[in-house]
């Protein structure tokens, strides 16, 4: 069988939690992971999400999901007959493989299906591991010291413009901003093209482009592996032209891997984000 290269991008997040949360995280994930029943399915927004504890080493935990591709509708085979999937005790879906640091109060993830959903997907893998029910769990990308900090003080924003391929508008995630969720329900957007758009910022509120969710979008689209241009203009404090370049904004770890599967399998998983781990400026090894 020839191998298959496949590029993998590991997103960092920042676990903003409880303290209870991170004080019974590893004994909360030990049970599951000791237990006959170390793996779940639940329901999530009418979807299925298979969550598994799979590994644990030196304060780093790991965990296997798969969400449900609601687009897997039918079978087709050579005879010419078209069925639907049966299932039997499972799920056909995406995987996505996350390590958890409760001690840095960081969660590393990534997929090879759609990437906007990787974050909503690990605030539900997280959710399983929450002593108080009532905890509320919010991830945040951990941004480099660059041109994001200055988005924050800007004072004044003129323009966004951004190229990003059609086909990552498929399967947007729920808390996509709306620009983004408009663009994936567009009837005229056809499948697997370059977009390219420059959109002016206005203070009305009708606008393509507000002060207020410019800050959201460009946390979107810089999470895109397909969107190759984010660039925001606008005016700082003295009344100068800003140009910021958010095309590499967050704290990442790209590598390609050969394998001879469809679908990269878990122990290639924790070797790729045990990496991204030790490669990481974020921790002291």
């Amino acid at each position: 069988m020839s191998r298959t290269k496949k590029s993998v991008t590991v997103r960092f997040f920042s676990i903003d939690a409880s303290e209870a949360f991170f004080d019974n995280f590893s004994a909360n994930f030990n049970v599951s992971n000791e237990s006959s029943a170390s793996t779940r399915i639940i329901t999530t927004r009418n979807t299925k999400h298979f969550i598994k504890a799979a590994h644990t080493a030196s304060e780093r935990y790991f965990i296997a999901v798969v969400k449900e591709r609601n687009s897997w509708q039918t079978k087709a085979t050579r005879d010419g007959s078209i069925t639907g999937l049966a299932i039997n005790q499972g799920i056909i879906g995406d995987p996505y493989y996350f390590c958890v640091l409760p001690s840095q109060k960081v969660v590393l993830g990534f997929t090879t299906g759609p990437i906007g959903s990787l974050k909503s997907v690990a605030s539900v893998a997280l959710e399983q591991f929450k002593t108080l029910r009532t905890d509320k769990i919010a991830l945040s990308l951990i941004p480099k010291e660059k041109e994001f900090s200055k988005l924050l003080v800007l004072p004044e924003y003129n323009s966004l413009h951004f190229k990003i391929n059609s086909s990552s508008l498929v399967d947007v995630a729920d808390d996509a901003p709306i620009l983004i969720k408009n663009l994936s329900s567009a009837p005229y957007i056809e499948n697997n093209v370059q977009l390219s758009l420059d959109l002016e910022c206005g203070d009305e509120p009708d606008s393509i482009v507000t002060k207020d969710n410019i800050i959201e979008i460009v946390n979107y689209l810089s999470d895109s592996d397909s969107c190759t241009v984010l660039k925001v203009k606008g005016k700082n404090e003295d009344g100068q032209h800003i140009n910021l370049d958010f095309g590499n904004a967050f704290i990442n770890y790209k590598s390609e891997l050969n394998t001879r599967n469809k679908y990269i399998d878990e122990s290639t998983a924790i070797k790729v984000l045990s990496s991204a781990w030790n490669e990481s400026p974020l921790f002291t090894k």
